[in-house]
């Protein structure tokens, strides 16, 4: 089984320009926790997920310590409005100043086999791997493979009971 029998192909994506309060209404309207941004020609830009706006509605004082640690949070005041005053400041920005760059994230080629999607999966902050064509230096988004994907495959049965990750199709 390969990353293209498995990935998602008909994404949900954002432009570099949309701004943080589109990203959210569209994880929102799509039950999606990431979104791609690629530019106009589907070259890959990064990644923007809950993951990544969790961090920013944080009190600035918290998101300097997310790094070390975001388990113990007792000392932040127990106050939606701060969170609503962290959301004032960054609605309108675009989403291209917050991404997980690509020199952060794991990707794919369609041609992945199942354990190394697994491995990569695994290493992936953001529980998405990006399955990318490289043509040149640039990167074209043709797919995400999700956690979801993966499980999804697993309880359907479309995996084989292989260990190297090969199916017959693969051969």
């Amino acid at each position: 089984m390969k990353a293209e029998n498995i990935m998602t192909s008909r994404l949900f994506t954002l432009k570099p320009d949309d701004t943080v309060a589109d990203a959210l209404q569209l994880m929102h309207s799509k039950h999606v926790r990431n979104l791609p941004v690629v530019d106009a020609s589907g070259v890959f830009v990064g990644l923007f997920g809950l993951r990544r706006l969790s961090h920013l509605l944080l009190p600035i004082a918290a998101s300097d310590l997310g790094r070390y640690s975001l388990t113990d949070l007792h000392f932040l005041p127990d106050e939606s409005v701060l969170v609503g005053e962290r959301w004032q400041e960054i609605a309108n920005h675009e989403v291209v100043d917050y991404l997980e760059k690509k020199k952060k994230l794991a990707f794919c080629e369609p041609d992945t086999k199942f354990p190394e999607l697994l491995a990569l999966l695994e290493e992936s902050k953001d529980s998405t791997l990006p399955v990318i064509i490289l043509k040149g230096k640039k990167r074209k988004l043709v797919g995400v493979v999700s956690a979801w994907d993966i499980l999804e495959s697993v309880i359907l049965g479309r995996l084989m009971d292989n260990s190297d990750g090969t199916s017959s199709q693969d051969a």
